[in-house]
């Protein structure tokens, strides 16, 4: 039998003074975990509805409730932080769930960190970066892909999952890597794998990610995992492969490709996500909600898929 992944939809809506969550069950759509047919001019017929038993499912959020978590970011960075947990409370992580995480490198600029708890404490982390408004010169200023955060955990709680998923918005002088040895401390085995996520809602989704030959042995075949099912994700959702590894001015550079995804520790499989923007001849890359859309609904569609298929590393 086919497994198929579902989407079901959710409703956000602005009602004064705080953004409320209403979710409601619709009809589900279904993507087949098959090889697609070849793209055609015109566009394919729906799928079939999915067998609620059959396959994965994340909450799928409207466009306009999209609309209104990406307007009008705070400038400020105190400002953005209590924006992101807001978002993370609205959209159900409250309680133990939220919490921020000091680290002694730059104490003022907490992580702030949401878990979903799975079946078990095999950890699958997904992380964005937070950045100051004007470190872009707000050309692009990293609040589409902090926001998509709370989007994703609230996408991931549509069923059980097998692994427990954590949330982190990294601010400050914090990069990945801090973080990285964060989660190996305490006696706390590594996680099963890092998602990274930058630059989102600019194109097509595209990604870095790190040999398995450069990694610990136990831990290759999850890295091999996290490559192949990247490029098979791509491929049912007719993504355009092409510009894979073109570089585009909002690409990750190499010293970002570096931090994010090279620099750390060798026995945590990572991957770096991004935008990969066509822009025409005297153009500026914007965000547009299509773009982000098809940027949220690539990367749930893979987090749901990663829980089924990694696997904790032989002891």
């Amino acid at each position: 039998m086919d497994r198929t992944v579902r989407k079901t939809r959710s409703l956000v809506y602005n009602a004064a003074p705080a953004l409320l969550l209403i979710p409601f069950f619709a009809a589900p759509h279904a993507w087949p975990q098959t090889a697609p047919p070849a793209p055609t001019a015109t566009p394919a017929p729906q799928p079939a509805p999915a067998q609620p038993s059959t396959g994965i499912a994340f909450w799928d959020l409207p466009d306009h409730g999209m609309t209104i978590m990406l307007a009008d970011p705070p400038r400020k960075e105190p400002d953005r932080y209590a924006r992101l947990r807001h978002y993370f409370t609205v959209l159900g992580c409250t309680g133990d769930h939220l919490s921020d995480l000091n680290l002694p490198k730059d104490p003022r600029h907490p992580i702030l960190l949401c878990t979903l708890p799975g079946a078990s404490a095999a950890r699958i982390v997904v992380t964005a970066w937070l950045p100051r408004f004007d470190l872009y010169n707000g050309a692009y200023d990293g609040w589409p892909a902090a926001v998509m955060l709370p989007m994703l955990y609230h996408a991931l709680k549509a069923q059980p999952r097998s692994a427990t998923f954590v949330f982190a918005a990294l601010s400050g002088d914090h990069g990945d890597t801090d973080f990285q040895m964060q989660l190996e401390s305490g006696g706390s085995a590594p996680p099963l794998a890092i998602v990274s996520i930058t630059a989102l809602g600019l194109g097509s989704p595209a990604f870095f990610n790190l040999p398995p030959s450069v990694l610990a042995p136990g831990v290759r075949s999850n890295a091999q995992t996290l490559q192949d099912e990247a490029w098979r994700m791509l491929r049912l959702q007719h993504i355009d492969t092409t510009r894979q590894a073109v570089a585009s001015p909002f690409s990750p550079s190499a010293t970002i490709h570096f931090g994010l995804v090279r620099n750390g520790p060798s026995d945590i499989p990572r991957i770096l996500f991004y935008s990969s923007p066509v822009v025409p001849p005297g153009k500026d890359p914007a965000v547009t909600l299509p773009a982000f859309h098809q940027d949220y609904d690539f990367i749930a569609f893979y987090l749901c898929d990663l829980d089924t298929k990694l696997t904790p590393p032989p002891p």
